[in-house]
């Protein structure tokens, strides 16, 4: 018995030491990738792009549909493939998630005449009439190529080539959008001009008030903190970098070193942990400064907070530590762009 159960055990022990190899010294089969080094839009509502090729693996970022990205690579005899947005993220997506393209019709789409969904929510239907067949759904922010209108529709043509129909109501000339973003002013336009632009930011904001938290979202559907204020420049002509720890860094620092009486509306405030003589800062935390001592978030949901009356109920008990002004700061190597001025939506 004793001899049996000696046997077993080592056998036991053999496969434990085994699976605690390092790979390399395991007779495992690395996968193979493919460099495809090409083109691609991302042709639903909004695509999910993961850290790893695995549908377990955690949500990086997402982009909207129409949004241009670099395809990298891909495992051989796979689905998923290695994207890069306009900001630099580099994220797994399957690859029914994205239609590729070239740079010769990439170039014609900046110059083609398209338009942006600016309703929160639309379907693209097959006809242009109310019991139609859905064909896909859109977001605020997605982009497809005009092809006419038909009454109340807007006939559309979708990243992977299909002609669908929208409410006209729910999308806009994408150029005259661009184009008309009264948020995205110079740094020198009269205070009438910056004063309209915070405004405007503050009212897209508002919008998104009850949406709830998701981690790496960055629609409607649902935002991280970072994916918010993203997500609210965007829509006001602005193209911020994803994270918050890239974002405090680009447009004019604001100091809240003795105060916060230096913050404007419309500001992105972040919050984290201070830097001591032990360890570094570390961003973790942004929002967009409304004035008055209030600040609009995503954490839970998208709210509205206090951060000067600790009486108040809805006091967030977080102290500001960095604050950056983007407006004014666009197109001028400060780590913001806009839509109409930024090359990836236009020549």
């Amino acid at each position: 018995m004793k001899k049996c159960f000696l046997i077993v055990a080592c056998a036991i022990l053999a496969v434990a030491c085994s699976s605690n190899q390092p790979k390399s010294e395991q007779n495992i089969e690395e996968p193979q990738y493919e460099e495809l080094n090409g083109l691609a839009f991302a042709s639903l509502s909004v695509i999910n792009m993961r850290e790893d090729p695995d549908y377990a693996a955690e949500l990086g970022t997402q982009a909207l549909m129409g949004t241009p990205v670099k395809v990298h690579y891909a495992p051989e005899d796979d689905y998923w493939v290695m994207i890069e947005t306009p900001d630099g993220y580099k994220a797994w997506v399957n690859d029914a998630a994205i239609q590729m393209t070239d740079e010769d019709a990439l170039a014609a789409w900046k110059k083609s005449k398209r338009v942006i969904v600016t309703n929160d929510y639309t379907f693209f239907v097959e006809a242009p009439k109310a019991d139609a067949q859905r064909v896909c759904d859109a977001v605020c922010g997605c982009i497809v190529q005009y092809a006419g209108t038909s009454g109340k529709y807007t006939e559309v043509i979708l990243p992977n080539g299909k002609h669908a129909f929208a409410l006209t109501a729910d999308v806009t000339d994408f150029e005259q959008w661009a184009n008309s973003r009264v948020a995205v002013v110079p740094a020198d336009a009269p205070q009438a001009d910056i004063d309209r632009a915070r405004a405007e930011i503050i009212a897209t904001a508002k919008k998104f008030v009850g949406i709830p938290y998701l981690w790496a979202g960055t629609s409607i559907k649902g935002v991280d903190c970072s994916g918010f204020s993203k997500s609210v420049y965007y829509l006001n002509g602005y193209q911020l970098l994803r994270n918050a720890s890239q974002q405090y860094k680009t447009g004019d620092p604001v100091d809240v070193s003795e105060g916060y009486d230096n913050l404007q509306p419309a500001d992105l405030v972040f919050f984290g942990r201070e830097a001591t003589a032990e360890r570094p800062e570390r961003i973790s935390h942004v929002g967009i400064y409304m004035g008055e001592g209030m600040i609009i978030h995503s954490a839970g949901v998208v709210r509205i907070n206090n951060i000067l009356d600790e009486s108040r109920p809805d006091y967030y008990k977080r102290k500001i530590i960095r604050a950056a002004r983007i407006i004014g700061t666009q197109d001028c190597d400060k780590g913001v762009t806009s839509i109409a001025k930024g090359g990836v939506y236009f020549e």
